[in-house]
């Protein structure tokens, strides 16, 4: 019974013991929580400031690396910067513009284009000699474009506009544009193969190809100057391949991607 009575004491004993060391241990966590919430000026401002300096060392150096424009770049300004007329260049543009639009029948916007040409044909009377010949070769042109578009004519309205572009091209001769007339020329011919190859006319796009085979060969060494070789050797391939040619559906298929390479070409001289 004794024995007993000594257990259960030292059992007691061990119990209260444990509990206040857990009270104890629990005390100081407590109290290292406390001591460490009690002072977060101490701790979140120095790493924000830190992370804000870091930021501006960023910006910093960011802004020290931006390239300085060029002010003798004048890629962005060569319309403004070139000798050609700007209503000249916009009738080549707009010319350009409707027989797209003739050629997906999208009337709506030909219509728009063709009001924009008429627009820019006459402010081109007063800048340039409006009595010469090319003036009355292309408002004759424009005229017989406008009955096409009117009449909603496809082909007479991508033809008509193909040769606005044609006289305008000519006509920018003597101003010596950036881009030589044989790229604008190259661009003609490519819409012509795509006019002829549609109605089967196989002589018509043989000339079209001997014509673009004397542009090309004019305007070759230029492109070769200028660094432009790539250029070269895919014109040369596609120059080869119509000459090739033996269907208007080949004709029609190149007509395409001759039209792209002479995008390139252009870019040569930008």
């Amino acid at each position: 019974m004794k024995v007993s009575k000594y257990i259960i004491l030292a059992a007691a004993f061990i119990g209260i013991w444990g509990f206040s060391g857990a009270v104890r241990a629990k005390s100081a966590i407590e109290s290292q929580r406390t001591t460490a919430l009690a002072k977060p000026n101490e701790v979140i401002p120095s790493y924000k400031t830190n992370l804000i300096g870091q930021a501006r060392d960023i910006n910093s150096q960011l802004e020290d690396s931006k390239e300085v424009p060029d002010p003798s770049d004048d890629r962005d300004s060569e319309v403004k910067d070139d000798k050609v007329p700007a209503a000249l260049s916009q009738v080549g543009e707009y010319g350009e513009s409707i027989y797209d639009m003739a050629k997906i029948n999208n009337w709506t916007k030909a219509t728009a284009n063709l009001n924009s040409l008429q627009s820019a044909a006459k402010q081109l009377d007063a800048q340039i000699d409006g009595k010469s010949q090319a003036v009355a070769q292309l408002n004759s042109s424009i005229a017989a474009l406008s009955q096409a578009v009117n009449a909603k004519d496809r082909q007479s309205a991508m033809r008509d506009a193909n040769q606005v572009t044609l006289i305008a091209a000519k006509m920018t001769v003597p101003f010596e544009p950036k881009v030589p007339v044989e790229v604008t020329l190259l661009d003609y011919y490519g819409r012509e193969l795509d006019i002829w190859a549609a109605q089967g006319n196989t002589a018509k796009l043989r000339t079209t190809t001997g014509e673009m085979r004397r542009t090309w060969n004019a305007l070759r060494p230029s492109i070769l100057a200028r660094g432009g070789s790539a250029q070269v050797k895919k014109f040369d391939t596609l120059i080869t391949r119509i000459e090739a040619a033996k269907s208007t559906s080949e004709y029609g298929r190149l007509a395409t991607p001759i039209l792209d390479e002479v995008d390139n070409l252009e870019k040569v001289f930008q």
